[in-house]
């Protein structure tokens, strides 16, 4: 087991310490993805495009595949197309969710939800092995979870609120901004991250001069 951004580097860490990790990288995502979800469609979106991203990424690493490729970039990844294909199929299931969650919502997400999603996402980045990526995909996610770090470590030191409320959506909230406004605007942030982190893969592919 090794860290890993497009594909593994670096020495190995062992068994026991990527299992503290991968531990790690769960309670991280799950909370932020928890966290996230605080207006209606604000976690759902970003999260379906994210599974988008891990649709393409798992056909491209089977296109790309070292039992089928030569290229030295290929890719060593186990079962890529099964792991497009569990991405698709939540996908489908958030698809299913924002139909009735669209405002005004007739169903919630709520932990079970949440909580779940944020395992798949870091179970897809484990097993496609780009846990580094992850960060760039769900920089949205990355960006809310930061703003309540901020939001409680500055009142702690300070005793002054950096943010009006956190999370963050609820700071725009609070600033004015219409509900749909705000996750409208976030959705579009999401989608930036998750280009930048798709078009990674396409530049590593890139001859170089």
């Amino acid at each position: 087991p090794s860290l890993s951004f497009l594909r593994d580097f670096g020495p190995p860490i062992g068994p026991y310490l990527f299992v503290i990790w991968a531990l790690l990288l769960i309670a991280a995502m799950s909370n932020g993805v928890n966290l996230t979800d605080g207006l209606d469609g604000l976690a759902a979106g970003p999260a379906g495009m994210v599974l988008a991203a891990y649709v393409i990424i798992g056909n491209w690493q089977l296109r790309n595949s070292c039992e089928f490729a030569l290229d030295p970039k290929c890719y060593t990844v186990r079962d890529p197309l099964d792991l497009a294909v569990v991405a698709a199929a939540v996908l489908g299931g958030v698809f299913g969710f924002l139909w009735w969650n669209a405002p005004p919502a007739k169903i919630f997400m709520g932990d079970t939800g949440s909580l779940a999603l944020g395992g798949v996402l870091v179970g897809l980045a484990i097993l496609t092995r780009t846990q580094f990526l992850l960060a760039i995909l769900c920089g949205l996610i990355v960006m809310i979870t930061l703003s309540v770090m901020i939001q409680v470590g500055g009142f702690k030191m300070t005793g002054k609120r950096v943010f009006k409320m956190a999370p963050l959506q609820h700071h725009f909230e609070l600033s004015g901004w219409a509900e749909t406004t705000i996750v409208v605007r976030f959705w579009l942030m999401s989608a930036l991250f998750v280009a930048i982190g798709i078009g990674l893969f396409y530049l590593e592919w890139m001859p170089k001069n």
